[in-house]
Formats: C-alpha cells, structure tokens, sequence
C-alpha cells in the first residue's frame, strides 16, 4: 500500500466522517482536517481489500508488514495540512491543502486528484443504452 493510495482513502474517510456526520448532512460551511485517525482506518481498508483481493484471509501484520511513515504533525489545522471542506450553501465537500494561515483565516487551494482525465470512451456506456437493454 503506497502513501498515495492511504491518503486518497483517508480523504474521503474524512469527508464521510462517520455515522454521525456526513458533508450532506449539516448546514452551513464546513472544515475538517485529514487526521491520523482516518489514515490509521485508511491503512487497514486498504490491508482488507489487499487480504480479500489475494484471496486469503490472513493476519494483517502477517500478510502485510507495516511500512514506517514520516511521522505526521498532531491533527489540527495548520499550513501544508490537508482538509476537507464544504463551502456555504453547497453539498459538495472538497480536498484542499492549507497554503497560508493569516489573521483566523486559512487560504485553502484544492488537491488536484491525478486519476481524473481522459478516458477511453470504448468501455463507457450512456445511461440510456443500458435503460433500453435491460427493457428488452
């Protein structure tokens, strides 16, 4: 499991942020570190699909040894941290990184996700082409 991929998961770990808060849920706009507590569960959804994909049910210690990180900075908003935030009025969360932090106010900029782009339109289906297939 890379950095990567434990940061993408913790990402939207953090967006979804448990049963008692989602980004749809509450009003109003919302901000909402990317703690080590997502990337620690981030790790073991990652181990878990690893284990299910390989086909055996193994330890995780046994199946996957850890592989030590640079210890991140305690879980509070501060500059180069990732957040999720929601602005006023939109049910949308977005990735951001904290670039400046000035006066009580933080300059948030989004995290681009490289995954997104061009795709190859042979495998893509309009939604109305499977409507009529399973009509028939």
């Amino acid at each position: 499991m890379t950095d990567e991929e434990i940061e993408a998961v913790a990402e939207e770990l953090a967006k979804a942020g448990g049963v008692s808060w989602y980004p749809g849920r509450t009003r109003g706009a919302l901000l909402r570190p990317v703690s080590e507590r997502y990337r620690d569960r981030a790790k073991l959804a990652i181990a878990a699909l690893d284990r299910v994909r390989a086909g055996h049910d193994a330890a995780p210690a046994l199946a996957h040894p850890q592989t030590e990180t640079a210890p991140r900075p305690p879980d509070q908003i501060q500059v180069g941290g990732i957040v999720v935030y929601r602005p006023p009025g939109d049910q949308r969360a977005i990735t951001c990184r904290i670039e400046r932090i000035e006066e009580g106010r933080a300059y948030l900029v989004p995290v681009p996700r490289p995954d997104v782009g061009w795709v190859s339109l042979d495998n893509l289906h309009p939604i109305g082409d499977e409507a009529a297939t399973k009509s028939e």
